[in-house]
């Protein structure tokens, strides 16, 4: 199966721990270091929230992936893009690093079914800390409006159980209740 990730490839993303990174709007601050379950947030603000897969299968890493990844770690890896939609608008998208052996066992059988609900439910994934970033909206521009100065807010963490390690990073989109007040 040939897979292609036509939204975060080639967009260069860096990472700074959260402790590091300076959020002067409140509501912001709150969506991106809220440790809870970003799915059960998100259905909370809309009527209907839906998983667009994009794409999942065997893809090579980016580089800082596989930096954040254990250097014992060997095994085969799948790459998932989402986009979390909210009454139909796109709200957030999201990139998740999967080990196979969790997609065969724990993770088994996906499909659109949000990823944070089977972590949030199972007390053994334990989550790190987050890393933040900025990156172009046009980057991830589902409308064709965004501005070519305008940058978006992402941030990513690490969930791990046992020997397995799992990379979700999400970017809040445009449209996203993490951009309005304040």
């Amino acid at each position: 199966m040939e897979l292609v990730f036509p939204y975060a490839h080639n967009v260069q993303v860096h990472w700074q721990p959260a402790s590091e990174v300076q959020i002067n709007n409140a509501t912001l601050r709150h969506w991106l270091l809220d440790t809870g379950s970003l799915t059960e947030r998100l259905q909370e603000q809309c009527d209907a929230l839906t998983v667009n897969r994009l794409g999942q299968g065997a893809a090579p890493l980016y580089a800082n992936e596989q930096r954040w990844l254990p250097q014992h770690s060997v095994h085969s890896w799948q790459v998932r893009e989402v986009l979390l939609c909210a009454d139909t608008t796109p709200w957030v998208f999201a990139r998740s690093v999967l080990p196979q052996s969790l997609v065969d066992g724990e993770l088994a059988n996906l499909g659109n079914e949000p990823l944070g609900k089977r972590l949030f439910n199972d007390a053994r994934f334990v989550r790190s800390d987050f890393e933040l970033c900025q990156v172009p909206a046009q980057a991830f521009c589902f409308d064709g409006k965004a501005s070519p100065k305008a940058h978006l807010w992402g941030r990513r963490s690490r969930f791990h159980l046992h020997n397995d390690y799992i990379i979700v990073a999400e970017i809040f989109l445009t449209a996203s209740p993490a951009y309005q007040g304040n």
